[in-house]
């Protein structure tokens, strides 16, 4: 583990892995995991492991305010994360790993799409779990009316769900009204996976096909579970299973994956 320093003093934990026996590709898997969760968790050790075993270079991050990361979960902003995202891309590209594939689940799937529009430079694609392309939305949701607006006069709100409880400032609601999913799906340009549930609570799967719908035809691939939630632990092998599918047609990897 090493650490990487963004602003404010703060500094980032961050892990990088060379495959056993060399690489087979010329890009690393940069994994991104989702709000409250780390880099550790249970999607990221798993894909780590299967990447490694594959011949893929895998690095992984805790955002600030995760894990081993500094800084405060409460103080969280959709804008944080993805200056997060530059600044390990950054350190990565002084190391020789210039070319990525960004591989996020929830806030990180949504925080891969939002760079990948901005930067696609180096993004060779993307694979996405239960993107969060429509948070706002979905803590205004969470919240309801009345606690929304109580959360705007107040400034913070006691959140909680299965993986965090934390004092939520609403500066987050502020930054997300910044970026337009809607427009960042139209800015897409580089291929992109996305594996989504139909029984997600957290992710409106309608959101998500409003996305898919709104990007260039062709560029985005989408697997629909009927009966999936929104972290899909008991499909990890199958969505593993797609990712090496969707590369090996983007000739990143060899159809023999």
């Amino acid at each position: 583990m090493e650490r990487v320093a963004v602003d404010g003093g703060v500094t980032l934990a961050v892990r990088l892995e060379p495959p056993p026996g060399g690489a087979r590709v010329d890009w690393t898997l940069l994994y991104l995991h989702g709000f409250g969760s780390k880099q550790s968790g249970e999607k990221g050790e798993f894909f780590r492991a299967r990447a490694l075993a594959a011949g893929l270079p895998f690095c992984s991050f805790d955002f600030r305010g995760h894990g081993g990361s500094d800084g405060r979960l409460g103080e969280l902003t959709f804008g944080r994360t993805l200056e997060d995202l530059d600044r390990i891309r950054g350190w990565l590209a002084e190391r020789g790993h210039e070319r990525v594939v960004l591989f996020g689940s929830s806030m990180g799937g949504a925080t891969a799409l939002a760079h990948a529009a901005r930067r696609p430079a180096g993004v060779a694609a993307c694979l996405t779990i239960a993107p969060a392309i429509a948070m706002e939305r979905e803590l205004e949701r969470w919240a309801g009316p009345e606690r929304f607006a109580e959360w705007q006069r107040a400034g913070t709100i006691r959140f909680t769900s299965e993986l965090v409880e934390v004092d939520l400032g609403w500066e987050i609601v502020e930054e997300l009204r910044r970026h337009d999913f809607r427009r960042i799906a139209g800015d897409l340009g580089v291929p992109a996976l996305v594996v989504q549930g139909r029984q997600d609570a957290s992710v409106d799967f309608r959101e998500v096909l409003d996305f898919v719908a709104r990007t260039r035809p062709g560029l985005v691939d989408l697997v629909l579970w009927g009966d999936g939630d929104h972290r899909l632990l008991d499909r990890r092998s199958e969505i593993w299973k797609e990712c090496l599918a969707f590369l090996a047609r983007r000739a990143l990897l060899p159809s023999a994956s």
